[in-house]
């Protein structure tokens, strides 16, 4: 399972490096059933429908009707590891 957070003090203005993620401003969205972040991150990806309806997403009541995709800044916990989403890759913080 991997548990998806969005960030909001990240912004494309400044993007931040895994130092700088204060993890107390993580807002917990959903849980995902997913054995990898790459696999995660797809699936949280809004397409025809949002990502949030797909069957392996547990969303939090505050986003179950739909929300923006997984981004960049955003964060994704997978055994107990934290990882920022980059442009092209994932950051372990």
């Amino acid at each position: 399972m991997v548990r998806v957070y969005f960030n909001p003090d990240y912004t494309l203005a400044s993007p931040m490096t895994n130092g700088e993620v204060k993890m107390e401003n993580l807002q917990h969205i959903a849980d995902v059933d997913a054995s990898d972040l790459r696999t995660a991150f797809e699936i949280c990806q809004n397409t025809d429908t949002p990502w949030t309806e797909q069957q392996e997403v547990n969303p939090e009541p505050a986003v179950a009707e739909g929300t923006r995709s997984i981004a960049p800044g955003d964060v994704l916990e997978l055994d107990g590891e934290w990882y920022l989403v980059g442009a092209n890759d994932f950051q372990k913080i």
